[in-house]
């Protein structure tokens, strides 16, 4: 009897270790697709910056140009460098020092780091949706000072359209792509499957009787639209 019992007692640790390590995985393969998408959208907020710097240095204007021209194109300029270098060092502190924390941190701290770096998601998309588009109508800008009449109507037209087409693209990619509410997949959803019979949520006082931390449990994945 009690040789059972320590078998039943090993194997119920076995097990929790194993859901424990299992839920780590899950998170860590979250947590590279993060780290994956924020440097790409850093790199691209770069590119955009450089462009954005380059112009403004580069361009010689002329002295015969409308005041509110010139306005409109330093604005601009001074907008997309400024968006763009916010979502450049955004994603820059948010991979070092999420990853940082998730690797190294305590107990937890993967699941902390990986909801962390989903809310600072809004932040960092919305620097460079502003970078791109101030980049274009910095452009735009520039073809009225630099170019002819003729050549800048047909110009804003051609910038005008693509600033439609990026905005129509984002939006209905995102409605292809992105989830509701409801439809991601949280560790609640895997806990309450049968996977783990008898499995029911814990009290306070007992966190250390659950098989997965509570900062596990009660983690709701936002949705990741991406």
């Amino acid at each position: 009897g009690g040789a059972a019992t320590e078998m039943l007692a090993a194997d119920k640790l076995l097990l929790q270790s194993n859901l424990k390590q299992r839920a780590i995985q899950l998170r860590e393969k979250e947590l590279n697709l993060f780290n994956e998408n924020f440097n790409a959208v850093g790199t691209q907020s770069a590119v955009l910056a450089g462009f954005a710097m380059t112009s403004f240095a580069e361009i010689d204007l002329p002295h015969n140009a409308f005041y509110a021209q010139k306005a409109c194109l330093h604005l601009f300029v001074t907008v997309s460098i400024c968006a763009n270098l916010m979502c450049t060092a955004s994603t820059t502190f948010v991979s070092v020092w999420g990853s940082g924390k998730a690797l190294r941190g305590k107990d937890g701290s993967m699941d902390t780091a990986v909801e962390g770096m989903l809310r600072e998601r809004a932040f960092i998309f919305t620097c460079f949706g502003v970078g791109l588009i101030t980049t274009l109508l910095a452009l735009m800008s520039a073809a009225w000072i630099l170019m002819t009449l003729e050549v800048a109507i047909v110009a804003t037209l051609g910038i005008g359209w693509c600033i439609y087409v990026i905005a129509r693209q984002a939006s209905r990619i995102h409605r292809k792509f992105g989830l509701g509410s409801g439809e991601s997949v949280s560790f609640d959803d895997i806990m309450h499957s049968g996977v783990v019979p008898g499995y029911s949520k814990p009290e306070e006082e007992a966190e250390t009787e659950v098989l997965i931390p509570r900062s596990l449990q009660s983690a709701r994945r936002s949705t990741y639209d991406v």
